[in-house]
């Protein structure tokens, strides 16, 4: 039975009516804004603008980027005010890929696109089930948190769903060889401060997460790696393999992918 009687703006509970609650509105206005985008962009297809560079729909998310970038900054500079080596660095992986989200909705560069979409959707995207988050939404960490990765989800979600975007072997490989490079760099790092970024050091993390069942460190690491290749790789395969379907069984042609 969901929970729902405690003061909601003093605590967050993960599953709980108050969870259910939370997500209902993350994603909510995920589908808001995808829905928003895929209008503009008909109607700009409609009345002739160059599809990726031109119109509502390139409007519309370059003033979302724009608003990324204002919001990041304004949670970075509070961080280096509130300094805790052991939190405030910019070396979660949620928090380098949200600016990454906002440079692919500004220029739709395709190693951001790739990044996104893997990075995003491969493993930020858990956070909405397994949230480590203790602040009820009195508390400033509560809107910063879910901001952060319906931010980076979102972006990801709006590239594949509005902008057709399709992974290739190539996108594939980038993500892979940047994650890999991306947990060694920050492995070294969490050993030299003696911090836990992004789970790859020897340390705790508030609330649950999968990690917790990939036994200790350093070994824990090892399998990080290991796994989020896999889970890259089905998401390449997932979307490989709907495309098939798509265009074999339903004799309906290739999703158009916009570019800049």
């Amino acid at each position: 039975m969901l929970e729902i009687m405690w003061d909601w703006s003093s605590e967050f509970r993960p599953n709980t009516l108050q969870h259910a609650v939370v997500l209902a509105v993350c994603f909510g206005g995920m589908i808001a804004w995808c829905i928003a985008g895929w209008v503009f962009l008909q109607r700009d297809d409609r009345d002739g603008f160059r599809l990726g560079s031109e119109g509502r729909e390139y409007r519309l998310r370059r003033i979302v980027a724009w608003s990324i970038i204002a919001t990041q900054t304004f949670i970075f500079v509070r961080r280096m005010v509130y300094f805790d080596l052991q939190d405030s660095l910019p070396l979660h992986l949620c928090r380098l890929g949200v600016w990454i989200s906002a440079w692919m909705l500004w220029s739709l560069d395709r190693r951001a696109r790739s990044l996104t979409l893997f990075w995003g959707i491969g493993l930020s995207a858990q956070i909405f089930f397994t949230p480590y988050l203790k602040e009820g939404y009195g508390s400033i960490a509560f809107w910063i948190y879910w901001l952060n990765h319906v931010q980076i989800v979102g972006a990801a979600v709006y590239d594949i769903l509005v902008l057709g975007y399709r992974p290739t072997w190539k996108d594939l490989r980038f993500a892979s060889i940047a994650g890999v490079v991306y947990s060694v760099i920050v492995i070294g790092l969490n050993a030299m401060l003696g911090t836990n970024y992004s789970y790859l050091g020897n340390g705790t993390h508030d609330g649950s997460s999968m990690v917790d069942k990939l036994g200790p460190y350093p070994v824990r690491t090892v399998w990080m790696i290991l796994l989020s290749l896999v889970v890259f790789a089905a998401i390449f395969g997932i979307s490989k393999g709907l495309a098939a379907v798509r265009v074999r069984v339903l004799k309906k042609p290739s999703v158009r992918e916009i570019h800049a």
